[in-house]
C-alpha cells in the first residue's frame, strides 16, 4: 500500500540546524501547535514562521531549495491533528495579509440592473463564515453553506470543503497558488485543481493565496438571509461545541449513505479511549479533553474505521490531515488515513501548469483587486452583530488567543524575484517530431524545465525565485578547443603586442604536458594566496568609516563601543558576529544587522523593539514593556508618553520577559483601533490573571483572563459603535459574552 500524505519522513536534527541557520531570525524554535488547530491537542513544531507576506514565501522556498523539509501548512487548523510528538519539520502560519475580500457592487448601477458580473474575490485566510455572511448581504448567491463549516478559503479550496448540498468546487472559477518548492505562484482554473468529493490535487508544498468565486445575484435577499439563519440552527442542534475537527470521516457514498449514520448503526455514540470520545450529539464527531492527547483521538478513528469495516463493508477515508505521526511506531495508524498516494494524475497535472509557468508569459493576474496589489487591504465596511460573534467563537472553539507566542517573520533583502516576459511562439504543425532539449543558462532565468505531459491550461503569470544552482562542468578533452583563438589572414600583425604574447603563452600552457600544467597550476595558487594576504594586511582593506541607522533607544554608549571594536580591522575578515551579538544584547535592539563594503566602510542596521506601555514595580520605579512584554528599560518617574498599566508588579530588571498578563496587556495596547485608542484612560492588571480597561468617562471594561483578547477587543468595539459610551458603567467580556451595566 502506498503511503499515505500526512507520513512524510520527518527531517533529521543535521537538516533542522542547517533550516535554522539559513532561516536566521525568521524561524522560532520548538513552538506550540496545539494553539493552531481547533482540537487543541499535540506537540510542538521543530521550526515555525508566521508569514506576512509574499516575500516570506520567497524566502521559504529558497531555503526548501537547500533543505529537504516537510512542510505542515496550517490555515484555521479546523482539519488537523498534531501529533503528541509534534511536527519534525516546518510549520506555517499567516498573518492578515490574505485576510482581503473584493465582492462586486450592483447597486452602483445607476439602472438598478443586474449585468454586474457575480465574481468574488477572497483572499486564502478569510473565515468561511466571514465570507458567507459577506456575500448574503451584498446580494450574492450560491455560497450560504460556507457559513456552517468552520475553516478558511484556502483550506476550502484544498479539501473542497462543503455542506447543505454544495460545495466550493460548484462555484470556484480559479485559485492563486504558490508553489514552496518552485518558488513561484501562479493562477490555476479549477478544472486543473483535480477536485473531487473532499480533496484534490493540491499538496502540502502549495499555498491557496485567494479564490475566484462566480456567484449568482440573489432575487430575494430575505430568502438567503433566511437560509443562513437555518443552516446556523442546525449546526447548533446537530452539532457539537468544544474540542474537535468536525466530521472525520468522508461519507462512503456522497448524498446517500453517511459516515455518521454507520457509525451510528453500530452503536458507537460516546465511545471513549483515555481523553478522546465519539459525540453523543453527532457520530461523525471525536470530542479531545482539555489536555488531551491525539494519540486517543487516532485510536478512536481507527477503531470507528474496523468496526464499521466489519459490520457493514464500508471502508471508511478520514477527512482530517493527521500531522506527525509516525506509522512505524504504530503501523495501525496508517489504515486511518486515506490509501492514495503523493501522485496521482491530477497531481502530475498540476505540477505540469507549474513546469510550464516557470517558461511562459509573465502578466499581471487581473482577478486580483488594485488594493491588493498596491498592499492595501479593501475590507468591506463590518457591522457585525455580538450574536454573530459569538456564533463564529462556537464555531471555532476560542482557537485563537494573542497571548500565545506569534514569532514574526523579518522582511527579505537577500533573495529578489523578478517578473520575466517572454514572447510565446505558436507550436509548429509540420513536425511531429520530438524536438530535442537546448538549455541556455540565463543568469535572470535559471530554472529550465521541460515535459511531454498534456496541459489545457497555461499559467497567466508567475514570480520567479532564483533557487535553482548553475552548474559547470569542465572537460579536459575539450580544453584546447576552448581555449583556442583562431586568427585568419593577416590580422596577426594587426594584433596587439600584449595580446599577442598571451597567445603564445596560452599556446604554450595549452599544448605542455599535465606535469607542465599542474606545476603553473600550482604556481598560480601560491601567487594567488600571497596576493590576499598583502591585501588582507594592507591597511588601504582597514575600516575606517562606521555608520549606524536606526539607534534611537538603543544604549549609545554600547553602540559607540562596537563601532570602535570594528575600526582598523579589515573590512575582509572583521567579525561581524560577535559585534552583531553584542548589540542585541541591549533589550532595545530587536536584531541588528552589520554589512561590509570597499574599501573602508562598515554600515550598522538597528531594529529597535517598540514600546508600548509601562507599570510600576515593587519599588515604584517604572518598567517599559513592548508588545511582547519585554521589559526594555527601568526608569525613574512617570513615562507618560506610553500606556499605563495599572497594578503593581514585580521588580524586573531590563531584558526580562513579564508575565502572561502584561504580555497581554502590552498586546492590548498596540491593538487598540484609533476609534477606541483616545477614550482609554489606562489599563490594568489585577492579580495574575484578569486585565482591565478604564475609560476616560470612567467606564470599566474587564477583559478576564489574558486569553482570546482579540475577539473580546472586537466585542468591546462593536457594542461601543452602539451604545453612548457615556451611560455604560462597566462591560464584561471576560466570558466571552459581553454583559453591559448602565
Amino acid at each position: 500500500m502506498n503511503s499515505p500524505r500526512s507520513f512524510k519522513r520527518p527531517a533529521t536534527d543535521a537538516e533542522l540546524r542547517l533550516a535554522r541557520e539559513l532561516f536566521g531570525k525568521r524561524v522560532h524554535v520548538d513552538v506550540s501547535l496545539a494553539q493552531f488547530t481547533t482540537y487543541r491537542v499535540g506537540g510542538n513544531a521543530a521550526l515555525h514562521i508566521r508569514v506576512e507576506s509574499i516575500d516570506d514565501l520567497v524566502a521559504i522556498s529558497a531555503v526548501l531549495a537547500q533543505v529537504d523539509l516537510p512542510v505542515l501548512v496550517i490555515g484555521r487548523g479546523s482539519n488537523m491533528l498534531i501529533a503528541d510528538t509534534g511536527f519534525q519539520g516546518l510549520a506555517i502560519t499567516f498573518g492578515s495579509f490574505l485576510e482581503y475580500i473584493d465582492l462586486p457592487d450592483r447597486s452602483a448601477n445607476a439602472d438598478d440592473k443586474l449585468d454586474v458580473e457575480p465574481i468574488a474575490l477572497f483572499g486564502g485566510s478569510v473565515l468561511l463564515p466571514v465570507a458567507a455572511r459577506q456575500s448574503v448581504h451584498r446580494g450574492l448567491t450560491g455560497f450560504e453553506w460556507g457559513v456552517g463549516v468552520p475553516g478558511t478559503i484556502g483550506g476550502a479550496v484544498r479539501m473542497n470543503a462543503g455542506g447543505h448540498g454544495s460545495d466550493i468546487a460548484s462555484s470556484l472559477v480559479s485559485a492563486r497558488i504558490f508553489h514552496l518548492l518552485r518558488g513561484v505562484e501562479a493562477h490555476v482554473d479549477a478544472v486543473d485543481l483535480g477536485l473531487r468529493f473532499r480533496g484534490s490535487a493540491i499538496a502540502d508544498h502549495h499555498v491557496v493565496l485567494s479564490a475566484t468565486l462566480n456567484l449568482s445575484w440573489s432575487t430575494a435577499t430575505e430568502k438567503a438571509e433566511n437560509q443562513v439563519s437555518e443552516i446556523v440552527k442546525w449546526r447548533r442542534e446537530n452539532q457539537p461545541g468544544g474540542q474537535n475537527a468536525g466530521s472525520v470521516f468522508v461519507n462512503p457514498v456522497p448524498g446517500e449513505v453517511s459516515a455518521g449514520a454507520l457509525i451510528d448503526q453500530i452503536g458507537m455514540r460516546g465511545f471513549r479511549i483515555g481523553t478522546a470520545h465519539i459525540s453523543e450529539k453527532h457520530a461523525n464527531f471525536i470530542q479531545a479533553e482539555e489536555g488531551g492527547l491525539a494519540s486517543d483521538v487516532v485510536r478512536v478513528m481507527a477503531e470507528i474505521r474496523r468496526r464499521v469495516k466489519e459490520s457493514t463493508g464500508y471502508d471508511l477515508r478520514s477527512e482530517i490531515r493527521l500531522a506527525g505521526f509516525d506509522p512505524t511506531m504504530d503501523p495501525s495508524l496508517v489504515e486511518v488515513l486515506t490509501s492514495e498516494s503523493d501522485t496521482s494524475v491530477a497531481t502530475v497535472r498540476l505540477e505540469h501548469i507549474f513546469d510550464r509557468n516557470a517558461n511562459t508569459s509573465v502578466s499581471t493576474d487581473t482577478s486580483i483587486p488594485i488594493s491588493v496589489l498596491t498592499s492595501t487591504s479593501f475590507r468591506d465596511a463590518l457591522d457585525v452583530p455580538t450574536e454573530v460573534l459569538d456564533e463564529l467563537r462556537t464555531v471555532f472553539n476560542d482557537g485563537t488567543s494573542d497571548t500565545q507566542e506569534q514569532p514574526v517573520v523579518a522582511s527579505v533583502t537577500d533573495i529578489r524575484t523578478r517578473e520575466v516576459t517572454m514572447p510565446v511562439e505558436p507550436p509548429a504543425t509540420e513536425s511531429t517530431a520530438a524536438p530535442d532539449r537546448v538549455v541556455i543558462v540565463d543568469e535572470d532565468f535559471r530554472q529550465p524545465s521541460e515535459s511531454d505531459f498534456p496541459s489545457d491550461t497555461a499559467s497567466e503569470s508567475v514570480h520567479q525565485a532564483p533557487t535553482s544552482l548553475r552548474v559547470l562542468i569542465t572537460d579536459d578533452d575539450v580544453a584546447q578547443d576552448l581555449n583556442a583563438e583562431i586568427i585568419v589572414g593577416t590580422q596577426w600583425r594587426d594584433t596587439p603586442r600584449s595580446r599577442k604574447l598571451l597567445g603564445l603563452l596560452t599556446g604554450k600552457f595549452v599544448g605542455g604536458n599535465k606535469r607542465k600544467r599542474l606545476v603553473m597550476t600550482g604556481l598560480g595558487v601560491v601567487v594567488a594566496i600571497g596576493v590576499a594576504l598583502i591585501i588582507l594586511a594592507s591597511p588601504i582593506v582597514a575600516v575606517k568609516t562606521v555608520r549606524v541607522e536606526g539607534a534611537k533607544y538603543a544604549d549609545s554608549a554600547l553602540v559607540r563601543s562596537v563601532s570602535d571594536s570594528l575600526k582598523g580591522k579589515s573590512v575582509l575578515t572583521v567579525d561581524t558576529k560577535t559585534a552583531q551579538e553584542r548589540l542585541e544584547s541591549d533589550p532595545w535592539i530587536k536584531s541588528a544587522r552589520i554589512t561590509t563594503s570597499l574599501p573602508s566602510r562598515v554600515l550598522i542596521q538597528i531594529n529597535e523593539r517598540i514600546p508600548v506601555a509601562w507599570f510600576l514595580g515593587v519599588d515604584n520605579r517604572a518598567r517599559v514593556i513592548d508588545e511582547d512584554g519585554l521589559v526594555l528599560s527601568v526608569v525613574e518617574g512617570r513615562p507618560t508618553q506610553y500606556m499605563w498599566i495599572e497594578g503593581t508588579g514585580p521588580n524586573l530588571t531590563a531584558g526580562a520577559s513579564s508575565a502572561a498578563a502584561y504580555r497581554a496587556a502590552g498586546q492590548l495596547a498596540m491593538s487598540l483601533p484609533s476609534e477606541l485608542a483616545p477614550m482609554v484612560k489606562h489599563l490594568g492588571v489585577a492579580g495574575t490573571e484578569e486585565i482591565t480597561m478604564t475609560l476616560k468617562t470612567g467606564t470599566v471594561v474587564n477583559f478576564g483572563a489574558p486569553v482570546d483578547m482579540r475577539n473580546k477587543l472586537v466585542n468591546v468595539v462593536v457594542l461601543l459603535r452602539r451604545q453612548d459610551v457615556n451611560s455604560i458603567i462597566s462591560i464584561d467580556v471576560s466570558t466571552g459574552t459581553p454583559v453591559v451595566q448602565s
